[in-house]
């Protein structure tokens, strides 16, 4: 199990450990998107950050991102331990090597918004959770798909706001919820899981309605490849076992009910996206549930 440092557990408001937030991005065969996903980074008006990047695939991001005009010392660089491992096991490489009191995820592919973490954090703070609507975004077009929420005032999230979308989420995270990594051999949907089990401690998150951030939608990524769907059918199985057989780290009975019950319902709809995808009736799976609201 990992744990969180223990000073990370005894910081009242306002006194924070040297690095405030760590943004974990995981990279594999990122070289077409990085350099953007880290200049987003970069333009942080919250500046007490540290970006620590994960190769997946053995390549030198530092040197590729050098050779673009960017050498910070807030940008540390890993490897994965062993090429391909998938990105939760390049998560939990960055998870292990934290020096901050919060993290925030950031795939290499996607997007922050100036003051995404500005915003965030002061809420993160109170609540130990928060997050951002998302703008979806088609990348070879470079037109929105849709939002993963209406705009509404900030509210208190809980687990039945997160239901209510498809769209992967980001949150922003106090170490002290993290009692473990993302799951390793569940290739997609990890991410959706441990999002859960930290909203499961902190009870709800703080909301912001205004898009922070962008996920971009586009054919080199995992979760939409030719076989993602595939893919998809076969991570919920894999994740209804494990449920099934330990919690997935799910500490209460009716909170492992409601993840199983969400399980079920994703898996049916990735059914229905790939029965349409082989009708040739829909492109992405963000494209196919924007046409569904």
């Amino acid at each position: 199990m990992i744990k969180p440092n223990e000073k990370h557990n005894n910081i009242s408001q306002g006194q924070y450990m040297q690095t405030l937030v760590s943004v974990i991005t995981p990279a594999y065969h990122a070289q077409a998107f990085i350099t953007r996903a880290v200049r987003s980074i970069l333009s942080q008006t919250e500046t007490n950050w540290e970006l620590l990047i994960i190769s997946d695939d053995g390549f030198d991001y530092q040197n590729f991102l050098k050779q673009r005009g960017i050498d910070d010392k807030r940008i540390r660089y890993f490897y994965s331990r062993s090429i391909g491992s998938g990105p939760n096991a390049a998560r939990n490489v960055a998870l292990a090597e934290l020096r901050s009191t919060f993290i925030a995820p950031l795939d290499a592919d996607d997007l922050y918004y100036p003051s995404r973490l500005e915003r965030l954090l002061p809420l993160a703070e109170k609540s130990g959770l928060a997050l951002d609507n998302v703008r979806v975004i088609n990348e070879a077009a470079g037109e929105l798909i849709g939002l993963a929420f209406d705009e509404k005032p900030i509210i208190n999230f809980t687990y039945e706001d997160f239901v209510k979308s498809q769209v992967p989420l980001v949150f922003l995270f106090h170490t002290r919820l993290i009692e473990q990594g993302w799951d390793e051999d569940i290739l997609l949907g990890a991410d959706t899981l441990f999002n859960l089990r930290a909203l499961e401690k902190a009870q709800s998150a703080l909301f912001v309605s205004e898009p922070l951030h962008e996920y971009r939608v586009h054919n080199q990524s995992i979760c939409h490849s030719a076989d993602a769907g595939t893919r998809a059918d076969s991570a919920y199985q894999l994740s209804l076992n494990k449920l099934a057989e330990n919690g997935l780290g799910f500490t209460s009975a009716e909170y492992q009910l409601k993840v199983q019950s969400m399980l079920e319902q994703k898996r049916i709809l990735n059914r229905r996206y790939m029965q349409a995808k082989a009708a040739n009736l829909v492109g992405s799976f963000q494209e196919f549930v924007a046409k569904l609201l």
